[in-house]
């Protein structure tokens, strides 16, 4: 029962404050351990920064800022504390450093509909972390995150993306035009689901 995918990130203004509430709890997968985000990632996030893709489909900052990391880090805290969803830094085996990030985000919680999103480092793709990662998540959101149903908003061109989502069990619905801004041009999407046994 595995199966997940896509990336959405949230940022907060301000100085990072300690976080008493986790971003989602420590899950263990095949490859790799999702854990909440901490103020040592801060260094991590600016690692990423200058990714082409990375800061285009979240809010990492695309100019290296430790305030635009510190508020990354921050926000995905946040969104659990504030009933919004959940955020998880990959880690690979015996590693706490953070490689990459998988989180969701209620779309709407009534109905159970949330959608997920992903994205590792350069260094650490092509090796089934986040194939891993994202079925890992995708199995808590489904059977203990009450989520009936979970989406995933994958731009046609970005083929890793697609097979990371095929290899973790989601399904291709079709194709949403016009779906969203991806820098300067709005982008198609294919809409992936994923739905509760």
């Amino acid at each position: 029962m595995r199966r997940g995918r896509n990336v959405i990130a949230d940022s907060v203004g301000g100085s990072l404050r300690s976080p008493r509430m986790e971003s989602g709890p420590a899950l263990a997968g095949e490859k790799v351990g999702l854990r909440s985000w901490r103020d040592a990632d801060v260094d991590f996030v600016l690692s990423v920064c200058d990714d082409p893709l990375i800061p285009l489909i979240s809010d990492v900052p695309a100019e290296p800022s430790l305030a635009g990391a510190l508020a990354f880090v921050e926000a995905q805290v946040a969104r659990r504390a504030e009933s919004r969803g959940w955020a998880w830094a990959i880690v690979p085996p015996l590693g706490e450093a953070a490689v990459g990030y998988v989180g969701a985000l209620w779309i709407s919680p009534p109905a159970g509909r949330a959608s997920i999103g992903y994205w590792t480092r350069a260094a650490a793709r092509r090796n089934g972390y986040t194939v891993d990662a994202v079925r890992t998540a995708a199995d808590w959101l489904l059977t203990q995150g009450q989520v009936a149903r979970l989406e995933a908003f994958i731009e046609p061109g970005n083929t890793a993306s697609v097979a990371v989502a095929e290899q973790a069990g989601f399904q291709r619905e079709g194709l949403m035009r016009s779906f969203a801004p991806l820098g300067d041009t709005r982008r198609d999407a294919y809409l992936y689901a994923r739905i509760a046994d």
